[in-house]
């Protein structure tokens, strides 16, 4: 099961992530060009809020359904039943909190939105409850398809209808359709189990025995839950915080500005974290270092020096292709690189301290990421807008890699050679931005960064042979 599941796996989830993330990128340009910075600001507060609410309403079973190995079917009853209700009424709170919500991120139309779309909370649970049943089987052919289906309605729904009427809440509308259709695909192929009938979802007795699930897993379910609240704020601090204190419009910048350059970090990160959790949950230790350290050594290797040089292609294009409009994204985007570098390293390996059962580790760790990111925050906005996401930036690329070393050590894995590997991989990728910054001031700098890129690949190619090993392993 070991590397076979997680190779075919991965090659399944990177194609069809490749082919959604080239549909985003292409849908994400032609809205920039119809809909306003503003309006992109507010679907991005909207996403994020209705992120937390689902976060609360999935109360961490999620995790518990993918690394306990005991009452799979209970586990399962369990997660579906309280998801409901939770959903349910965290569907009411949302509708009700709409004004307020609106008040506090400064627009009126994100509280219109909120107010008529809160039921969306119910699709979000049934899609993490069958995403965590598909992975427990390992079944990653049939999450990639169902992602995929997924962003292909939507886009198809956005492109033949926001043309014409260039309304925030038709890409609203058409975004979590897909994600509907996405959940009624999954829904056809597992079958879940068959005791998932409504009369005893409905039953107060079976409600007791998914209560009484919850209560045997309270600790780590509470601990998951905390956990991921924090974590997704963290993340996030640049719109959920910074967003009641600065208007919609340098929100959509920032948004605008993640999208772009997060399209191959997600190329990454989905593809790779969607198969590593599961499998990782059902391996043993010394299985899971190795698999680490070769993904690792893929990341350091290729991963950010794709990065860097999509990122010199961004900064190129985006000017002539918009005519000015998003020339104010531009530093911002420069300025996430090392938090995108880093997400890359940290991301696929972030359920390791739910795989062993410490997610204390992970709420301690979250925490003091929080005050950080707030600190450097609240402490860059007096220089601006940029310098905080700058500071932010950097603060966050500094914690991920304190959150990766902990995650080795919770393995039981040697930190030496991996602080060297760290080390003489990040000499060769500040090689290779010495190289990028001096060929942007030459003539055709695309091409001379070209030809930079095939240097850097033929030295992997003389000097790594491990990287060229596990690039085999992957496309064999």
């Amino acid at each position: 099961m070991n590397m076979d599941t997680i190779i075919h796996g991965v090659r399944w989830n990177l194609g069809t992530t490749v082919l959604r993330r080239i549909l985003s990128l292409l849908l994400l340009f032609a809205l920039a060009s119809w809909l306003t910075q503003s309006d992109f600001g507010i679907f991005r507060t909207y996403s994020l809020i209705l992120a937390v609410i689902t976060i609360i309403a999935v109360l961490g079973l999620d995790s518990n359904l993918i690394t306990s190995k005991r009452y799979a079917k209970l586990n399962v009853f369990a997660f579906t039943q309280i998801g409901l209700i939770t959903g349910i009424l965290l569907s009411l709170l949302l509708t009700l909190s709409s004004s307020w919500l609106a008040k506090l991120y400064q627009s009126t139309e994100l509280g219109l939105i909120i107010r008529w779309m809160s039921l969306f909370v119910l699709v979000e649970v049934l899609r993490k409850l069958l995403h965590s049943i598909a992975q427990v089987r390992l079944m990653f052919k049939e999450i990639a398809l169902a992602e995929t289906w997924n962003v292909v309605f939507y886009c198809l729904i956005s492109f033949s209808v926001i043309y014409f009427y260039r309304h925030l809440w038709v890409y609203v509308l058409a975004y979590f359709l897909g994600n509907l259709v996405e959940t009624i695909y999954l829904y056809v192929c597992l079958k879940p189990f068959p005791s998932l009938h409504l009369k005893r979802l409905l039953s107060l007795k079976w409600l007791k025995l998914s209560l009484k699930i919850m209560g045997m897993n309270r600790a780590f379910l509470t601990n998951v839950s905390i956990i991921r609240l924090i974590n997704t704020y963290a993340g996030n601090a640049p719109i959920l915080f910074l967003g009641t204190m600065v208007n919609p419009t340098l929100m959509g910048q920032y948004f605008f500005a993640t999208q772009l350059i997060g399209v191959p970090v997600l190329m990454f990160t989905t593809a790779v974290g969607q198969v590593f959790y599961p499998v990782f949950a059902q391996n043993d230790r010394s299985n899971t270092i190795q698999n680490i350290k070769s993904y690792t050594r893929l990341t350091l290797s290729l991963g950010i020096p794709l990065l860097l040089m999509y990122y010199f292609g961004l900064s190129i294009l985006v000017p002539i292709l918009f005519k000015g409009k998003w020339d104010a994204a531009l530093p911002l985007l420069l300025y996430l690189i090392p938090y995108f570098c880093s997400v890359m390293l940290n991301n696929p390996i972030s359920g390791i301290p739910f795989i062993c059962r410490k997610p204390s580790w992970e709420l301690v760790w979250n925490i003091v990421t929080l005050g950080v990111c707030l600190l450097a925050l609240l402490w860059g906005l007096r220089n601006g807008f940029g310098y905080a996401v700058l500071l932010f930036s950097f603060s966050s690329a500094f914690m991920n890699l304190v959150f990766y070393f902990m995650s080795l050590n919770l393995l039981g894995a040697s930190l030496i050679p991996a602080i060297q590997s760290l080390i003489s991989w990040g000499i060769g990728n500040v090689l290779l931005i010495m190289a990028l910054i001096w060929v942007s001031s030459l003539p055709y700098p695309i091409l001379y960064a070209s030809l930079c890129f095939i240097v850097y690949l033929l030295s992997l190619y003389l000097f790594a042979k491990p990287v060229l090993r596990d690039v085999r392993r992957v496309f064999h």
